[in-house]
């Protein structure tokens, strides 16, 4: 119990320090999350402290490490940091889709962009050909 009382406060301590630096990074400008995914991640760290907290809370303040004298507090208590558990899974799978999503756009505008080339250069190739310019002599020998 003396490793959870003090590794709960510091992962949500370290969980806070990430998502100041997720805030600064956006608002600086020097991101590449579009307002959904950063509203996903914003609202994840926060569901992952009040988890962190709630966990605390409930070991060591509250005491809740069994039903014997207050079981409806202990199951109304641990069922809510369930609940709250679950919306986080929820945050976390819609960011993981998000992220999915912006790499398959990515992807294809790379093939497109990649397409628009080739087809530009063999375009530019067929008319130097029409123009009768002449081809690089072979090197081959033999």
């Amino acid at each position: 119990m003396r490793v959870a009382f003090v590794a709960l406060p510091v992962l949500a301590l370290l969980v806070f320090l990430l998502l100041l630096v997720e805030v600064r990074r956006y608002r600086t400008g020097r991101h590449l999350l579009s307002p959904r995914r950063f509203a996903l991640r914003v609202a994840g760290g926060l569901l992952m402290i009040g988890l962190l907290c709630a966990i605390f809370i409930g070991l060591f303040l509250l005491r809740l490490t069994s039903a014997g004298g207050r079981p409806e507090l202990f199951l109304v208590y641990w069922l809510g940091c369930i609940a709250v558990a679950l919306a986080l899974i929820f945050v976390m799978v819609a960011d993981m889709k998000a992220v999915e999503q912006g790499y398959t756009r990515r992807q294809h505008e790379i093939w497109r962009d990649f397409a628009r080339f080739i087809a530009r250069a063999s375009a530019s190739r067929g008319r130097e050909e029409a123009a009768g310019t002449p081809e690089e002599p072979d090197n081959e020998r033999g």
